[in-house]
């Protein structure tokens, strides 16, 4: 298999001001652990603003997109989310990020009202899309085998079936130093942009 192509973005609005002035870490520490654990298996890129990630899916489309989800960027991300899948069908979807019910039921309802969103991570996103990505990796992108049993840490509902499936809980990041520092290994270097 070619190298998987990733993109994790933390889209901040930026048209009249810039909601989010931060430096989006949240992701870095993600794209880190995935680095971490996929080396030579992943091509990653980060992604702020959304006319560079736009122009990126265009361009170079992912085969996996990984969007924060947050209220001030909720919408955001559904709407980048429903580009990538017009480009490119077969993209994986995933979001992760404090705007998510805790029940079950509302997680549901939740996920069916975003239809461009195959995944969500519960917590951090660390280990829980860790656990996609190498279901993707295992499976050669198919996506019948991808989506054929739950994913810890990750809630879904399946393409065909229809049916809201639930990972089981994984246990939360205790040893920070698990994580490498995305600042040391360059990831953040793009976003000291003023």
């Amino acid at each position: 298999m070619k190298k998987l192509k990733v993109y994790l973005c933390d889209l901040t609005y930026d048209t009249i001001i810039l909601v989010s002035d931060t430096i989006p870490i949240n992701i870095g520490f993600v794209g880190s652990y995935l680095l971490k654990n996929f080396k030579d298996k992943i091509d990653l890129e980060l992604f702020k603003y959304p006319n560079d990630v736009i122009k990126n899916i265009k361009d170079n489309p992912p085969d996996v997109i990984a969007l924060s989800n947050y209220s001030w960027n909720s919408n955001l991300s559904e709407y980048v989310a429903s580009i990538a899948k017009k480009i490119n069908p077969n993209v994986i979807v995933i979001q992760g990020g404090t705007n998510f019910p805790h029940e079950s039921e509302l997680q549901e309802v939740f996920l069916r009202e975003r239809p461009s969103t195959d995944f969500y991570t519960l917590l951090e996103g660390e280990r829980s899309c860790s656990n996609i990505v190498e279901r993707i990796i295992e499976n050669d992108g198919d996506k019948e085998k991808i989506f054929s049993k739950p994913i810890d840490g990750v809630v879904f509902i399946h393409p065909k079936t229809k049916v809201f499936i639930n990972g089981k809980y994984i246990d939360r990041i205790k040893d920070l130093d698990e994580v490498p520092s995305p600042y040391l290994n360059g990831l953040m270097d793009k976003f000291f942009d003023g």
